[in-house]
């Protein structure tokens, strides 16, 4: 695009965007790529972003693991690379080395970027970046994360919920695009959910919206949760398979079991009212017939019964998810500049 390109497009005055694009060329953001043809006066200067001139970091935390990803400008992934440590309990410090050796292999010095991006299987308090709890990290106390990725790759960092992520990669690029007030129920080792409103993730006030399989079991007295019975890893223990929903089926549990899961999907439709319901993890492999059981469990209890979708892009909608949330941190903060 050229200047003129530019001012015509954001509304902005010819002045502005032109010191705006003096600016962006002195940090060595946008670069000048030729003349665009000329309509009989003075051919004007395309420009077009220097993708490669800062990067973000990406991390999706998991049992034993980190999946970490380094991404250009234009939001495009150039590498993977996963990690794996020892023992119950992720450290933080583990953490942000891996990250750092992640640009060390590829060139790159902290200095380089403008951004990371941490999606977590727990709690994690809006703003601050403090896990509150994540179980499957051995995190059970309060875990400043955030602070600690800040005080090595700056203060552009976003920590937030795996499945918000996910949510937020449904509706830019899955089964929920274009939708404002969606639910996503996921289920994996653990159950959770997001909550979509007027097109924003509710995290609540303590970043504990959507923990839905902490519900007790109506019909137990031990304390057991829904997650607890009914996650994959209950399941698996109880099943004595590493992929119990394949095996839902023979052991006569089919019923029961994708009943509970759409009890939650009941709880929560009645809490918010979506238009859209998203239903995704190991849910998927259930297919259509699944589908249609959930579906029928909401028309029996809800007084307006929402559409219900499997959700699209499996665990890439974590990356999808994170990747355009921190875009917009970093164009809102300003951590684009050097």
């Amino acid at each position: 695009m050229s200047r003129t390109d530019l001012a015509e497009l954001t509304g902005i005055s010819q002045p502005v965007i032109t010191r705006l694009v003096r600016d962006l060329l002195a940090d060595e953001v946008v670069a000048e790529i030729g003349a665009a043809g000329s309509s009989g006066g003075r051919r004007p200067v395309l420009l077009a972003i220097r993708s490669r001139s800062r990067w973000v970091l990406l991390a999706r935390l998991a049992r034993g693991r980190a999946e970490l990803a380094l991404a250009d400008l234009t939001g495009t992934v150039v590498t993977h690379r996963r990690a794996d440590y020892q023992g119950d309990r992720m450290e933080l410090d583990w953490l942000v080395a891996e990250l750092a050796e992640l640009c060390r292999i590829n060139g790159l010095d902290t200095a380089d970027v403008c951004g990371v991006a941490v999606a977590v299987p727990g709690v994690v308090t809006p703003r601050t970046g403090v896990v509150g709890t994540a179980p499957d990290l051995g995190w059970t106390a309060p875990e400043p994360l955030g602070e600690v990725l800040a005080n090595r790759f700056g203060d552009c960092v976003l920590v937030d919920n795996d499945v918000n992520l996910m949510l937020t990669g449904e509706r830019v690029h899955g089964a929920a695009r274009g939708a404002d007030d969606v639910v996503l129920l996921y289920i994996g080792r653990f159950i959770g959910a997001s909550i979509m409103l007027g097109g924003r993730v509710l995290p609540g006030a303590h970043g504990a919206s959507g923990e839905i399989g902490l519900l007790p079991l109506r019909d137990s007295d031990s304390g057991s949760t829904v997650e607890q019975r009914y996650g994959l890893s209950g399941l698996a223990d109880e099943i004595g398979a590493a992929e119990p929903v394949r095996e839902l089926a023979e052991s006569g549990r089919l019923d029961e079991v994708v009943s509970a899961w759409g009890h939650l999907v009941v709880a929560l439709s009645l809490a918010v009212d979506p238009a859209l319901v998203l239903v995704g993890g190991a849910a998927t492999e259930l297919g259509e017939s699944g589908l249609v059981r959930i579906r029928s469990e909401l028309g029996q209890r809800v007084p307006v019964c929402p559409d219900v979708r499997f959700a699209e892009l499996g665990d890439r909608a974590v990356t999808q998810g994170a990747l355009e949330r921190i875009r917009d941190l970093v164009i809102d903060s300003g951590a684009i500049r050097p």
